[in-house]
Formats: structure tokens, sequence, C-alpha cells
């Protein structure tokens, strides 16, 4: 029983961190921690209140850019489809495939989700 995780930048893979252990009840907070001794790499993690939770906001060094003209971020994805919780919420099954996606924000896509939140709440702290 276990699962893996998947880094990328702009959709292409870099990295594959295999054989995590999986338990029941398992979320993906938790397997990274549980990854992160063995693997060799370095996650950082933000929390941005009740209602949105935590979110990843470096990996491997690479963290969330937030300027004027564009955003990049961490996009998590299970089984290939986009997460619409937080790491702390978004819950695994055995086999699971977490997938990380170092992208560019687009408004169309991201803005009126949790995502979109997440943009603005980090907007207004910089201000």
């Amino acid at each position: 029983m276990s699962t893996q995780i998947v880094i990328s930048i702009n959709g292409q893979d870099v990295r594959t961190i295999t054989n995590i252990p999986w338990n029941s009840g398992m979320n993906v907070q938790q397997a990274m921690e549980s990854a992160y001794g063995d693997s060799g790499y370095g996650f950082v993690v933000q929390y941005f209140g009740a209602q949105l939770g935590y979110e990843l906001i470096t990996l491997d060094g690479i963290t969330s850019q937030n300027g004027s003209d564009e955003y990049l971020f961490w996009q998590l994805s299970i089984n290939g489809d986009v997460a619409h919780q937080g790491i702390d919420e978004t819950e695994l099954n055995d086999g699971d495939l977490i997938g990380w996606n170092y992208t560019r924000y687009i408004e169309e896509q991201h803005g009126k989700g949790r995502r979109g939140a997440i943009r603005q709440r980090v907007i207004r702290t910089q201000r």
C-alpha cells in the first residue's frame, strides 16, 4: 500500500518520489511529510485560514511567485485531476498519484475557485 509524488514544471516531469507508505485517512500533507526524510526534497506550506486551509508555497526550492504581470504557483492534482481543497483536506486512496505542477496562473482557469481566493489574499498582504 503506497502512493507517489510527481513534481513537474510547466507540465514536464522533473522528479518522482515513489513508495510513500499509505494509511487509511491519509491526506496529501501527511504523505509529503512521510516522504520528506528519505527523498531529500523540501517544501514549505502556508495557512490561508479555515476556509482555504494549507497551501504548498515552496517545493524543491521553487517558490510561488506573485508578480504584477504573472503569478506562478504549485498546482496540486490527484490522479491527474486538479484538487479543489488544501493539502490538509485532500484525502488519498491507496495507489493515488500526487501531482505538483509549477504553472502560470490563468484567470479564466483559476480565478473563480480556491486558487483565485488565495491569490487575492496574497496580493492584499503585499500591499
